[in-house]
């Protein structure tokens, strides 16, 4: 797998708000959240929206439209890979404005929030699995987008514990600078599976430049991995600290023969 381009791993020092909240995944398309998850969420989200105001369901819509258009549409359709840098980096602090502010205004639907994001990226896992427009046309690049999938879900769920560590003090101020690191590389990762799951949608076909940039957006996923384990290692050590290694070494002797 090729390795992130040197100019992704720096975003927490480009982007520093990046990481002031974890994505939080309403902005999926109900096209593409699993079955059981459209249900639930299709009505408690109808009578949130119809029982807070219903001018909120159009905001939410415009926000959504902003999303597709002034951002993933425009990132999918660079020309160049230096047209594609430009984008992004313009673009990307509003999409993390916008999907925080959906955040916001969507109720996330009742029930185990980890089983709810596990469903958005299994019905995510499904999209890339069954895509035959985009990945492939490019050698290796369905297995590789299902990888940073999988890799992005593992880094998703290990921040949220490094989150909790933090707040409850199993975690030491120390790992607040790795948090923040796995988080802005988790969001930089999914603005390029957000406009992966765009392309593959509504058909569009990326030219050769601006696919390549978005796999190698999406691979930082492998980044917020590193930064999420290294912010919980802390945790790790200090169970190892309670082991007595050395009453498990084998002695001089210990394999003489009886």
């Amino acid at each position: 797998m090729s390795s992130c381009l040197a100019e992704d791993r720096d975003i927490i020092q480009r982007f520093p708000t990046a990481f002031l909240s974890s994505p939080k995944f309403p902005e999926e398309p109900t096209s593409i959240i699993g079955r059981r998850l459209r249900l639930v969420a299709r009505s408690k989200i109808k009578r949130a929206i119809k029982a807070r105001d219903t001018s909120t369901s159009r905001v939410v819509a415009d926000l959504r439209k902003q999303l597709d258009t002034t951002i993933f549409r425009l990132l999918v359709t660079a020309q160049s890979s230096d047209q594609f840098d430009d984008l992004r980096s313009e673009l990307f602090p509003r999409f993390v404005e916008l999907t925080n502010t959906i955040s916001t205004l969507v109720p996330i639907p009742e029930g185990n929030p980890t089983e709810i994001v596990d469903q958005v990226f299994a019905a995510l896992a499904q999209q890339l699995a069954e895509d035959n427009w985009l990945l492939p046309r490019f050698d290796g690049a369905k297995e590789e987008a299902q990888f940073c999938l999988e890799t992005l879900h593992r880094a998703h769920f290990l921040a949220q514990d490094v989150r909790v560590g933090l707040k409850n003090g199993t975690l030491p101020p120390e790992s607040r600078d790795d948090y923040a690191n796995a988080v802005s590389q988790e969001w930089w990762s999914l603005l390029h599976l957000r406009c992966l799951a765009f392309a593959i949608r509504h058909k569009i076909s990326p030219s050769d430049a601006a696919f390549g940039a978005i796999m190698n957006g999406f691979r930082n996923s492998v980044m917020a991995y590193a930064a999420a384990r290294k912010a919980i290692e802390p945790r790790y050590s200090a169970d190892y600290e309670t082991i007595d290694f050395l009453s498990l070494t084998p002695h001089e002797g210990d394999y003489a023969p009886h």
